[in-house]
């Protein structure tokens, strides 16, 4: 409560709050007083009254009533008696001007406190010059005025009731909800910690599953490569370097999880043409399909194909799409991939596409479950499928932050499921728009042309160095190798470097650190090779002075692609 709340009183009655009854007298059209206390001090005066006696409401607030107007000695007898007896008073009195007296009507009535007592007297009074012409009219203005202030007084002390109640349950509830929040925040500083470890433990994680990876993958890739090895020996390699690219997959579905969890997934968006992504998503799964003897049929229809999206997430939400048909459909099945362009009532071009399986099917009650993290519908729990059930939830991720819409359909169980992706900014795909895309994961399948290059491999993996430097020198490029921050600078010192190949975590220091000092002295470019794909680990290696970060196992394609961009 502040001080306009508050009206002082005399010394022996306490003051009332003022906004009980104010709202009543303030807007009321004929001049109205409330006064409290044996000195009938005014505690509210309306802008009528103040009109009346031509005074401020400063001038008059906390001025003994019988002080401001005429015949006031009188007036405080009225006051008093109706203090005494709780019943209204109405008088009649004339001033002393006799050339032209001026009749004054006053009406007084009590205000009521909560023990239903007089608490203050609320007064209204008319001044007029004609006493016989007006008397009639000021006394049906008094009377109707009179009953609605008691119906008004009556209407306002049911309120102020409610409201005393009111403010007890709201502040109760306000103590409440300030210890829960205080309760909420000790735990949440706990919820926080809790997380934070667990996500440096997955970047740990799949920091140590990745690197052993990495020279396997190396190797995998180069000796399929090798036109002088037997065919059956290079298809045998192939399924290697797909299945490794898989595991890489699987630890990448981990870190997306938790990068959606907390916001943090982020898209690299570029014109782009989804039949060509669609097509290459296609191609990495083939394999597995023939092996299931599964036809895979596509059916190209839409016209505006062309997106501004980021192709890497866009393939990966397809091939999601395309695995788990592959993995939910028997020996022999069929799986369709369609697209069509749509319309839509609030404009702009929208691209539909279907992947239909001819598989076991999804309970309709299971529809909307799908997409949630390690649920697998009816499967859940039925190991013979494999995987963890986070594919679904990220392309949901996914597509939601392209602005689309997934959902899935089925008849049921063997019924086989047809899942629809819509992606709005649809249009004419512009010739060649992604001739350079390169599968988000999986074979390289071609070798752009790049002229040879002198660079500084840095990776203190023993295995991965070898491999690295031997495919990039079958390559034609010029490969000197450290395992060391002090070898690196070492070799930095002797010769000029086209570019940088290194690793992140050296056993004498960072690879951030030795790029900052290959940068200021030499003005070398890097390429940072880390089995840690934070989007804070991107951050670091980008102020370090990395042009780009691939995260381990390195797929060659991306490797060759990044190494011929960087050439020209």
């Amino acid at each position: 409560m502040n001080a306009d709340d508050l009206i002082a009183g005399s010394p022996d009655h306490e003051p009332i709050p003022a906004r009980r009854v104010s709202p009543l007298i303030e807007h009321a059209p004929l001049p109205m007083v409330e006064v409290e206390g044996t000195l009938h001090l005014v505690a509210v005066a309306n802008p009528a009254f103040c009109r009346l006696l031509q005074k401020t409401r400063e001038e008059i607030i906390g001025q003994p009533f019988a002080a401001l107007v005429e015949n006031g000695e009188q007036c405080a007898a009225l006051l008093d008696r109706v203090y005494a007896t709780g019943e209204a008073e109405t008088q009649m009195m004339t001033d002393d001007a006799p050339a032209k007296p001026s009749y004054w009507l006053y009406a007084m009535w009590p205000s009521l406190g909560a023990d239903r007592q007089p608490a203050r007297v609320v007064i209204q009074l008319t001044k007029s010059n004609r006493f016989y012409q007006d008397l009639a009219a000021m006394n049906e203005a008094l009377l109707i005025s009179s009953v609605r202030q008691h119906e008004l007084a009556a209407e306002s002390e049911k309120s102020n009731l409610l409201s005393q109640g009111e403010i007890a349950h709201r502040t109760a509830t306000e103590g409440a909800l300030r210890e829960v929040n205080e309760k909420l925040r000790k735990a949440t500083g706990v919820a926080e910690k809790a997380n934070r470890a667990k996500d440096d433990f997955l970047a740990v994680l799949s920091h140590e599953l990745r690197t052993p990876l990495t020279p396997v993958l190396i190797a995998a890739a180069a000796l399929r490569e090798d036109s002088r090895l037997p065919r059956e020996t290079r298809e045998q390699l192939s399924m290697i370097e797909r299945n490794i690219s898989l595991e890489a997959r699987l630890i990448d579905d981990l870190l997306d999880l938790t990068k959606i969890s907390h916001g943090k997934l982020l898209l690299r968006l570029e014109p782009c043409d989804a039949h060509s992504l669609i097509g290459l998503a296609i191609e990495i799964v083939r394999d597995d399909a023939r092996e299931k003897e599964i036809t895979i049929e596509r059916q190209f229809s839409a016209v505006h194909s062309g997106l501004t999206a980021d192709p890497a997430r866009l393939q990966q939400v397809v091939w999601n799409l395309l695995r788990n048909a592959v993995k939910f459909t028997p020996r022999g099945g069929t799986i369709s991939v369609r697209t069509a362009d749509e319309s839509r009532l609030e404009g702009g071009g929208w691209l539909r596409i279907e992947v239909t399986d001819s598989g076991i099917g999804i309970d309709p009650g299971a529809l909307e479950k799908i997409f949630l993290p390690f649920e697998q519908g009816q499967v859940t729990g039925d190991h013979r499928f494999g995987g963890m059930g986070l594919g679904l939830a990220i392309a949901r991720a996914v597509v939601l932050m392209h602005g689309g819409q997934i959902a899935a359909e089925s008849a049921g169980a063997n019924q086989g499921a047809t899942f629809v992706v819509e992606l709005p900014g649809a249009v004419v795909p512009t010739q060649g728009v992604t001739e350079s895309a390169v599968p988000f994961f999986g074979p390289a399948r071609l070798i752009p042309e790049k002229p040879p290059l002198t660079l500084l491999v840095v990776e203190d993996h023993l295995a991965t160095l070898k491999a690295l430097a031997r495919l990039l020198r079958n390559d034609g490029h010029q490969v000197v190798t450290a395992s060391s921050l002090a070898e690196a600078l070492a070799a930095a010192a002797a010769q000029p470097f086209d570019l940088v190949i290194s690793d992140l975590g050296l056993p004498d220091g960072t690879g951030t650190e030795m790029m900052e000092q290959l940068r200021s002295k030499y003005g070398l470019r890097g390429i940072a090779l880390s089995g840690y794909g934070m989007e804070e680990d991107f951050a670091r290696s980008t102020a370090a002075g990395f042009v780009t970060h691939l995260i381990k196992p390195v797929a060659i394609a991306d490797l060759r692609r990044v190494l011929s961009a960087l050439s020209r």
